[in-house]
C-alpha cells in the first residue's frame, strides 16, 4: 500500500494517533523524497517481478488501487506555538511628579484583590510640609493684602481730600477775584457817574460866577481822570478772574487725575495680590493632588502577578505591582509573514496545552497585528557548493480569547494554536495527491469505470487540509472510485499540498 493511500486510509477512518500525526507533519520534503524514491524502487521491483512472471507463464495482474470521492469535512489550518495570557492586565503605578520612598506594601504574588483595593503607600511626609509652608505663606500673605487695601483705601481718601481742599481753594481765589471785578465795575460807574454830575454842574454854572465855572471845570477834570484808572482796575480784575478760573479748573481736573491714577494704582496692586494668592492656591492645589496619590488602589479585579517595589526603597515608577484577570485568558502567538494573510478576527481557533491534555479549547481571534512584532529567524537556505543564503521572516502578533474556563490552565504556559482559516462541511473530497494537472493547466482525476477501464474527468477544486482537497466543480460524482495516482506524480502533490514549508510554522 503506498504512502498516501496510509494517509488517506487513516484519516477517513479516524484511526491516526496523535504520535503518527506528529511524525508525519514531523517530514521535510527531503524525507519524503527519499520516502518516494523508496517506493519507486520498490514498485519498480515489484513491476519487474510481475513481468517475470508473466513471462513465466503467470498472467494474474496486480490490482489497480482506487479511492472512492466520499463526502466528509475539510478545514484548511495553520499551526501556531503560542504562549497563554490574562485578556485583562493592569499595571498599577503612581501618576506622581516628585520622588518618594515606598512606605508600606499591603499585597503579595498571588494575592486576589478587587477594583479599589490598597496595593501599596507612599512616604509624602516632605509633602505634607511643603502643603503646610504653603498654607502659612498663603495665610500671611492674605494679612498682607488686607493690609496694603486698607493702606490703598486710606490713600484714595486723603487723594480724594487733597483734591477736594484743592479746588474750594482755587474756587474761594475765584470768587475773590469775582468781587475785584464787581468792585472794579462799580468804581467804573461810579467814575461814569462823576462825570455825568460834572456836565451838569458845568451847565448849571453858565449864568454863575467864573468861580463857580472853574470849579465845575475842575470837577468834570478830575471825574474824566477817574475814570480811566477805573477801566484799567476792571480790566485788571476781569483778567485775574479769568486767570482764576483757569486755575481753578487745572485743579479740579488735577484732583481728578489723582483720584483715577490713585485708583489704577490699587487696583494693579489688588490684582497683583490676588495674583499671588492664585499661585500660591494652585500650588497648594498641586499638592493636595500629589497627597491624593499617597495611596495606590487597584484599577481592576484580579490576581497580583508581580510585585517590583519594597518598603523603605525608593518608588520606581516602572511595574510597580501587576494585576492580571487569570479567570479570562487569551492565547497570543507570532505567525510568520507566509500566513498572516490567512489570519482575520473573528476565526475560530482551537488551543491545546500539555496542562489540559487531550482536551481541545475553543477560541476566537481578536486582534491581529498590522505591524511586525519581531523578527524570527526561520531561515530558508539556498545551498550551493560555495554558500548559504539566510533570509529573516517577520511575524505578526495575533491574540485569541479562550472560551470559557479551565483551572488547569496558567498564565505563560505554551499553547499550540490551531487557526481554521476554512471549513467545509460534508464537502465532495478526493486525497490531494490523486489531483493531477493537464498541459494546459486543468485539474483532473482518473477514474475507473465499472467494466475495469479508466477516464480522466476533469475538477474544480476548492479548500485543501494537510491531506485531502474539497472538488467544488467538473463532472466527478460521490462514490466514483479515482485511481491513485503513480508515485512519481504523487510525491508532489503530497509536497505542494504541505506548503513550501513542510506545512509547519513553529515559533
Amino acid at each position: 500500500m503506498k504512502l498516501k493511500e496510509i494517509l488517506a486510509v487513516q484519516k477517513n477512518e479516524g484511526e491516526m494517533s496523535e504520535q503518527d500525526k506528529k511524525f508525519f507533519k514531523s517530514l521535510n520534503k527531503k524525507v519524503v523524497a527519499a520516502m518516494v524514491i523508496a517506493a519507486i524502487l520498490l514498485t519498480t521491483i515489484i513491476g519487474a517481478t510481475v513481468i517475470k512472471n508473466v513471462k513465466a507463464g503467470n498472467t494474474e495482474l496486480p490490482e489497480i488501487l482506487t479511492v472512492q470521492a466520499a463526502k466528509q469535512d475539510i478545514q484548511k489550518t495553520i499551526s501556531a506555538t503560542g504562549t497563554i495570557i490574562s485578556s485583562e492586565e493592569s499595571s498599577e503605578n503612581a501618576s506622581i511628579t516628585g520622588s518618594y520612598p515606598v512606605a508600606e506594601v499591603y499585597v503579595k504574588v498571588g494575592d486576589v484583590v478587587k477594583k479599589g483595593d490598597p496595593l501599596y503607600k507612599l512616604d509624602m511626609k516632605s509633602m505634607r510640609e511643603q502643603l503646610s509652608y504653603q498654607q502659612q505663606a498663603l495665610s500671611i500673605q492674605n494679612q498682607l493684602n488686607d493690609i496694603a487695601k486698607q493702606n490703598a483705601d486710606r490713600g484714595m481718601q486723603n487723594t480724594k481730600d487733597s483734591g477736594a481742599i484743592a479746588v474750594i481753594d482755587a474756587d474761594r481765589d475765584i470768587v475773590k477775584k469775582q468781587q475785584a471785578v464787581v468792585e472794579a465795575e462799580r468804581n467804573v460807574r461810579k467814575a461814569k457817574e462823576a462825570i455825568d454830575r460834572a456836565y451838569d454842574s458845568i451847565r448849571h454854572a453858565e449864568g454863575g460866577s467864573e468861580e463857580e465855572k472853574r470849579s465845575a471845570h475842575a470837577e468834570r477834570i478830575e471825574a474824566e481822570n477817574s475814570l480811566q484808572p477805573a477801566k484799567e482796575a476792571l480790566e485788571e480784575a476781569k483778567k485775574e478772574l479769568e486767570i482764576e478760573t483757569i486755575k481753578s479748573e487745572k485743579a479740579k481736573k488735577d484732583a481728578n487725575d489723582a483720584i483715577v491714577d490713585k485708583y489704577m494704582a490699587s487696583k494693579v496692586d489688588e490684582l497683583n495680590a490676588k495674583q499671588s494668592s492664585l499661585s500660591a492656591k494652585q500650588e497648594m492645589s498641586k499638592a493636595r493632588e500629589e497627597l491624593s496619590k499617597e495611596i495606590v488602589y487597584a484599577s481592576q479585579d484580579g490576581t497580583v502577578t508581580n510585585v517590583n517595589i519594597k518598603a523603605d526603597q525608593p518608588f520606581s515608577g516602572g511595574d510597580a505591582v501587576v494585576i492580571d484577570n487569570v479567570t479570562n485568558l487569551k492565547a497570543t502567538a507570532d505567525i510568520d509573514e507566509a500566513q498572516i494573510p490567512n489570519v482575520k478576527e473573528g476565526q475560530k481557533v482551537q488551543i491545546k496545552t500539555d496542562a489540559t491534555g487531550d482536551e481541545i479549547l475553543n477560541g476566537t481571534v481578536v486582534f491581529v497585528s498590522p505591524t511586525a512584532t519581531k523578527n524570527s529567524n526561520k531561515n530558508t537556505d539556498n545551498q550551493s557548493s560555495t554558500a548559504s543564503v539566510s533570509k529573516t521572516r517577520a511575524t505578526y502578533r495575533v491574540d485569541v480569547d479562550i472560551e470559557g474556563s479551565n483551572e488547569a490552565l496558567r498564565l505563560g504556559m505554551t499553547a499550540k494554536m490551531t487557526f481554521i482559516i476554512a471549513d467545509k462541511q460534508n464537502a465532495l473530497a478526493v486525497p490531494s495527491a490523486d489531483i493531477q494537472t493537464d498541459a494546459d493547466g486543468s485539474k483532473y482525476v482518473v477514474v475507473q469505470q465499472a467494466d475495469g477501464t479508466t477516464t480522466n474527468v476533469k475538477v474544480e477544486t476548492g479548500i485543501s487540509d494537510e491531506f485531502y482537497t474539497e472538488i467544488t466543480g467538473g463532472q466527478l460524482k460521490e462514490g466514483q472510485e479515482i485511481v491513485e495516482a503513480s508515485m512519481d506524480g504523487g510525491a508532489d502533490a503530497v509536497l505542494d499540498a504541505m506548503g513550501a514549508d513542510g506545512g509547519i510554522y513553529d515559533e
